[in-house]
């Protein structure tokens, strides 16, 4: 799996705490590159994603696919509902797996809540409603999908999105696409791992959200450092997602609340993570 050579930085130091949790807190034993910063190069394994090193369950792999589930309707119907978009159903090719985890380092463990998303994706019910929110652990549980892979996350896919003339045609091509589940490289890593990662609230309990999230963060950056000056510092959309609540359009001054990790107690300023080598950060991918 691909690596990025950072110095001693704020992402060194959340990456180190993210492998010490997985070990202490989760069971895993296996072991990653030895720089702290990594990302899951998507292209690698979008021809047989089930044969990826990051998936074939040995005992340095973030454990295997889920327990084959029989008799699912194939496709299956999703119906997705977002506050701007007329309502969206989708025929979702069901994945090879779609039970428990129960192979490599993290068989058997446990994800504390979710599905919160089962039908109806981002409706105003979620945000009105805690209990879909409550503590409710379960098994991890993943669907490897070859067929949304091959094409999701395809070297051609990757491409497309770095050759965005500017902001707003990247984040269109990277998260709102004509499909939002299936036909883009974000939702297509969540889609192609499938079980928890299908779902936006519970996906960070699998692992693997963070290297696919890496990644993300990856391709932004080349795509950055093609025209710095311009690039740098662009913004695009409101300060909630898909503008769900309504919200005013993001600005460097924004100030985003990320808790405890945050720089004082007002929030950190949107300018602080427009750059891998700026800001709060000093680390650099390769």
């Amino acid at each position: 799996m691909p690596e990025a050579t950072p110095t001693v930085s704020n992402a060194e130091y959340h990456s180190t705490k993210q492998i010490g949790s997985l070990r202490d807190e989760c069971g895993y034993r296996g072991s990653q590159p030895k720089s702290p910063h990594r990302y899951w190069d998507w292209t690698l394994d979008a021809a047989n994603i089930e044969a990826s090193p990051l998936f074939d369950g040995s005992s340095y792999s973030l454990s295997g696919n889920g327990l084959p589930t029989p008799g699912r309707p194939d496709p299956t119907l999703i119906t997705v509902s977002l506050p701007s978009v007329p309502l969206i159903h989708i025929e979702l090719p069901i994945g090879t797996g779609g039970g428990c985890v129960t192979t490599g380092p993290l068989a058997n463990s446990t994800v504390p809540f979710g599905p919160v998303i089962k039908d109806n994706f981002f409706g105003t019910s979620l945000y009105n409603n805690p209990i879909n929110l409550e503590y409710k652990p379960h098994c991890l549980k993943r669907d490897l999908n070859p067929k949304i892979a091959s094409t999701a996350l395809a070297q051609g896919a990757v491409d497309k999105l770095l050759q965005s003339p500017n902001i707003t045609a990247f984040m269109t091509i990277l998260d709102q696409g004509p499909d939002p589940i299936t036909l883009n490289v974000h939702s297509g890593g969540h889609t192609s791992v499938g079980g928890d990662m299908l779902d936006a609230f519970s996906s960070p309990g699998d692992p693997t959200f963070f290297l696919h999230h890496a990644q993300i963060d990856r391709l932004w950056t080349l795509w950055q450092n093609v025209d710095p000056s311009t690039r740098q510092n662009a913004l695009h959309g409101t300060l909630t997602y898909m503008n769900w609540p309504p919200s005013p359009e993001g600005k460097l001054e924004d100030l985003i609340d990320l808790g405890k990790l945050s720089s004082g107690g007002n929030g950190t300023m949107m300018r602080e993570f427009m750059s891998t080598t700026e800001g709060r950060f000093c680390y650099e991918y390769v």
